[in-house]
């Protein structure tokens, strides 16, 4: 049962038809884990504590930089040399004291525990921890909602390949061998902060459809029956294009195969 200021407070989300108060009690009894606390966990985060995700953890090791803050938007200048993960908490417990919120100030790495979460959210920005969010969501069965933003792109897929043995993992889209060189580190190739706060509420838009999804929440409702899994979204900042690609599973893949 929602309590009275769970009604207030959600009230613009309970008179949709695809959520009510019972597809908001099950985001309140969620628990998701966001994978980086820079410039997509930033909004990511944000997003997820206002629509009443009850339970998030914040993985992130690093601290706030003045270069941080044209897109990275829970921090302040008197933020800086401080704990990205823990002021970014601190930020969302703000807007919502209610929700369980944890900063876990470490590296994400193969060794990362994952079975308390019904949702993976990759904001990581750089190459070999999505390669290892990918590897270990598929191995403990999780949903992987993976986000990217450089310059004045942007790019976001959902990952199922642990709980269906047809849908692609991330690394049947990227190869790892193919893409060792790549760099997405935004100190080094740049990023405008709209591209990440556009691809982080398309993200949060997802991981609620999925939480649904993982309920078997409002099964025929078009929302619910629309995952984003198996397709690749690209967003084209320059253009303002939104393009879905279809994805297929490769077949020889190292994770999924």
């Amino acid at each position: 049962m929602l309590s009275e200021k769970d009604l207030e407070r959600y009230a613009s989300q309970l008179i949709m038809p695809e959520i009510e108060e019972e597809g908001q009690s099950i985001l309140l009894k969620s628990k998701v884990l966001i994978i980086g606390a820079g410039g997509l966990g930033n909004p990511t985060a944000i997003f997820c504590s206002a629509a009443g995700i009850g339970n998030i953890d914040i993985c992130d090791n690093d601290n706030i930089e003045l270069s941080n803050l044209n897109r990275q938007i829970a921090f302040s200048i008197n933020d800086i040399g401080h704990s990205k993960s823990r002021v970014l908490r601190n930020y969302c417990l703000n807007l919502n004291p209610n929700l369980k919120i944890n900063s876990i100030i470490n590296r994400f790495d193969n060794k990362f525990p994952l079975n308390d979460y019904d949702i993976i959210l990759d904001c990581s920005d750089n190459v070999e921890t999505k390669y290892t969010a990918n590897i270990s969501a598929h191995k403990h069965n999780k949903t992987l909602i993976s986000a990217s933003a450089t310059q004045f792109e942007g790019q976001l897929a959902v990952f199922k390949s642990g709980k269906f043995k047809n849908l692609p993992c991330y690394e049947c889209i990227f190869p790892k061998d193919l893409h060792q060189q790549t760099n997405l580190n935004c100190r080094e190739i740049g990023i405008i902060g709209p591209v990440t706060n556009l691809i982080s509420s398309l993200q949060v838009t997802e991981t609620i459809r999925e939480l649904f999804i993982e309920k078997s929440f409002k099964k025929k409702q078009s929302f619910t029956k629309n995952t984003l899994a198996g397709n690749l979204l690209l967003y084209d900042c320059i253009q303002q294009e939104i393009t879905k690609i279809k994805l297929k599973k490769n077949l020889n893949c190292n994770v999924c195969k």
